[in-house]
């Protein structure tokens, strides 16, 4: 079965979308997985660029999963039980993946400087938020912790937005200059 739907639609559908599990994997953490890896399969079966969400997904998905695993080896992020990090984190790194051919795109079209604003401003609240809500433990010295979080997500943003545009110009068949640049 091969759906799509329009990528204006499809725009909002996957922001509301990624919030929603984003809520979910949070919350639920191990409980989530069933539900994490059917909205993937889903988010397969409805976007309209499936190539190119691919290769994002794997290539963000490692790089991310790598950066966490970093913060959780230097004592920053504290998930007991765990000797890299959750499946869920990893699925959800791999959900956020795809919001940048899709919700994110818009990042394409900011200048670098707001990308890194961005990015150290919004993955800190989220990791923060995370924290708040018992997903994720941070280091004692929550200053400490912030700021290494802030640090990865200004540097790493800008790679990630990067990583999704040049994988949309290279597989998805569907997506002309013009697209591009709205």
């Amino acid at each position: 079965m091969n759906v799509t739907i329009n990528n204006k639609h499809f725009i909002w559908i996957n922001f509301i979308w990624f919030q929603a599990i984003w809520f979910a994997a949070v919350l639920y953490t191990d409980q989530a997985l069933p539900i994490l890896v059917m909205s993937l399969c889903a988010h397969f079966l409805l976007s309209p660029s499936k190539k190119a969400d691919l290769f994002t997904l794997l290539a963000i998905t490692l790089v991310g999963s790598l950066a966490d695993y970093l913060l959780t080896f230097l004592g920053i992020f504290i998930f007991p039980k765990e000797s890299f990090i959750p499946l869920w984190l990893v699925l959800l790194w791999a959900h956020f993946s795809l919001t940048l051919n899709h919700s994110m795109r818009w990042l394409t079209q900011v200048p670098v400087y707001i990308q890194i604003t961005f990015g150290a401003i919004f993955g800190t609240l989220s990791y923060y938020a995370g924290a708040k809500l018992g997903a994720v433990t941070l280091n004692e010295n929550l200053l400490l912790s912030l700021f290494s979080i802030s640090m990865i997500w200004a540097s790493l943003l800008p790679v990630y937005v990067s990583i999704g545009s040049q994988n949309r110009i290279r597989y998805d068949e569907k997506t002309t200059v013009k697209e591009l640049q709205t």
